[in-house]
């Protein structure tokens, strides 16, 4: 067996997903509009999560 301790954790674009439809799902309830909010949440917790992973 090998020893993966030197492996990258890489977890910051699904949990930026998630929290992004989350919240765009939140939105999209406060103004009435589901579907467009979340759209607009999971593009922005793709490029959030994105930038998470690349620092």
């Amino acid at each position: 067996m090998k020893n993966n301790s030197n492996r990258k954790n890489d977890n910051g674009l699904v949990i930026g997903l998630c929290i992004g439809v989350g919240i765009g799902t939140a939105l999209g309830v406060v103004f009435d509009n589901i579907a467009i909010g979340v759209a607009i949440g999971a593009g922005l917790g793709l490029v959030l999560g994105t930038l998470y992973d690349s620092k």
